[in-house]
């Protein structure tokens, strides 16, 4: 066989070769619903493979040549990015700040944002305090005498604690809403501040507990109560689980002198009107998280896009890690420096979005509306919990939908802890309300009651009733004073334990009121001792 015919026959083997691998890519993209670019594209080739008359084949493999050429070109081409920023869903975080919007002289957060900007760290950290003694005076009552150092510096923070106790007064706050990707970890320097604000007015709460000063330090437990539901007041649900783990540090302290101090009427009035304005519902509270995750994941999505200051709108990935990279601090930049050839791989990779993602955001937008819209049925109060949240769907597809959608499914598990953790923290302030009664009870009889039904008149009767199965809290007198708990999800009484590792497993789930369950002592006589000033085990833990 002569060379020629040799060269044919190679090219018409790998001519087929190439139009069996089309054709199975093809296959493929259609049964595992890849993007219509795609499938377009290799249909495109399919047919100039086999369908296309010979003499035109050339010039179409040109104009192939050409087009990827062009790209090359335009790849290193220098690009403009004056102005250029991720594109934000801003119209709808407008509508999400307006229904939330408050007068300043209304809003708490205006005292926050004051103290926030005297804020330093160091200050809440002195070094004469040790551990084990910063861990003292914020479980449990300390005089001046004993620790004069404290004591003065608690006085350094005189103005900070007033400017606490002064919100506290305020019913609503509104922080800024914040669900800009790029910027997020603006939203978590709340964080920090408010938990060492919390400790501070606990810290010279327990000092006015010691010294006899009582109605101050119950001012200054409620201060942080009221942080707390400042918190939770917010649309985005990391605000709210915060927020609810500051009421439980508050409601934890209350619960301790409730019951081992000397708590009267004069006192009890106070906390249980403190405790009964904690309203959390589901079901209001629920679907403004969604609105608040929507939009979180949009600014997600969008950061694939780019937007300029006169709204126009392209494919740009890299933009995003440019945004970020700006939001370092000064001394970390160096380490994340972008190369000329990653800016070249960055626009390159705005082609291969092209082709996998739709060419404007509110498609995106609409395809994420439309993931999340079964979840606002966990909103309804006939929501079946008992069934077990939908697993992830297992057939694969290639396109944009596919991801979107499988992003919001893992979402549904998570949805349901945060269920389970929204109940303990309901249960845990129903059953203080619950001490306040028992404690009542114990001033006008002398001794703490035999059961729960002895205090039915001294309570609502909703109280009663543990959220977390419906059924009755569990209450036993002992040496020191009383176990309250919850039977957990499961309804089975367990005697107050959980296997907080593997409960699923063992199914013990049960949920300590009080003693707060002690992390390194399991029985209920240390639990009394040890517990009773116990940083809190908040509700919304696990």
């Amino acid at each position: 066989m002569s060379e020629k015919k040799k060269a044919g026959v190679i090219r018409r083997v790998l001519g087929w070769i190439w139009v069996g691998l089309l054709s199975l890519l093809l296959i493929a993209g259609i049964v595992f619903s890849a993007p219509w670019k795609v499938t377009a594209l290799l249909l495109v080739f399919l047919l100039a493979a086999t369908a296309l008359p010979r003499r035109f084949r050339k010039w179409f493999r040109a104009g192939v040549w050409i087009i990827l050429l062009v790209l090359a070109v335009w790849v290193f081409l220098p690009e403009d990015r004056e102005g250029w920023r991720p594109y934000t869903f801003d119209e709808e975080l407008a509508a999400l700040k307006a229904k939330y919007a408050i007068p300043d002289e209304k809003n708490a957060a205006i005292i926050y944002n004051q103290l926030l900007e005297d804020y330093n760290e160091a200050t809440f950290e002195p070094n004469f305090l040790d551990p084990n003694l910063e861990d003292l005076i914020r479980k449990e009552p300390w005089s001046s005498k004993d620790h004069p150092e404290i004591a003065q510096w608690l006085k350094q923070h005189g103005n900070t604690i007033a400017k606490l106790i002064e919100a506290s007064k305020i019913e609503k706050c509104r922080f800024p809403i914040n669900a800009d990707v790029v910027s997020i970890s603006d939203t978590m320097d709340w964080f920090g501040p408010m938990r060492k604000w919390a400790y501070l007015l606990i810290s010279a709460a327990n000092n006015d507990m010691a010294e006899g000063r009582i109605g101050q330090a119950l001012e200054k437990h409620s201060a942080v109560l009221q942080m707390g539901k400042h918190l939770c007041q917010q649309p985005a649900l990391i605000d709210f689980l915060f927020g609810a783990a500051l009421e439980m540090l508050s409601t934890d302290q209350l619960k301790r002198f409730t019951i081992t101090g000397d708590a009267t009427e004069e006192h009890l009035n106070p906390i249980e009107k403190a405790l009964a304005e904690i309203r959390h519902d589901w079901s209001y509270d629920f679907p403004r998280f969604l609105e608040h995750e929507k939009l979180f994941a949009k600014n997600l999505w969008g950061m694939f896009y780019a937007i300029n200051p006169e709204g126009k709108i392209r494919l740009n990935p890299g933009i995003a890690r440019m945004a970020m990279m700006a939001q370092l601090p000064e001394d970390t930049k160096d380490e994340l420096v972008i190369t000329y050839w990653h800016k070249r791989l960055m626009k390159a990779s705005a082609i291969l979005c092209w082709f996998y993602l739709p060419t404007t955001p509110q498609k995106v937008g609409k395809v994420i509306d439309e993931s999340y819209e079964k979840f606002y049925a966990m909103a309804e109060p006939d929501f079946d919990w008992q069934k077990k949240a939908e697993k992830p769907t297992k057939m694969l597809k290639l396109n944009y939908r596919y991801l979107v959608e499988r992003l919001a499914e893992i979402l549904g598990p998570a949805y349901y802890r945060i269920h389970d953790a929204y109940l303990r923290t309901i249960a845990q302030q129903r059953g203080s309300r619950l001490i306040i009664a028992l404690r009542r009870y114990k001033n006008k009889d002398g001794n703490w009651p035999v059961s729960l039904d002895d205090i039915q008149s001294l309570a609502p009767e909703e109280i009663f009733v543990d959220p977390m199965n419906d059924g009755p809290f569990i209450y036993k007198l002992t040496d020191e004073n009383f176990t309250l708990y919850s039977k957990g999800k499961n309804g089975i009484d367990d005697g107050g334990k959980r296997d907080k590792w593997d409960e699923e497993k063992t199914g013990t789930d049960d949920r300590m009121i009080w003693p707060r369950q002690n992390k390194k002592c399991g029985s209920e006589k240390e639990g009394a001792k040890g517990e009773q000033g116990q940083e809190a085990d908040s509700g919304t833990e696990g």
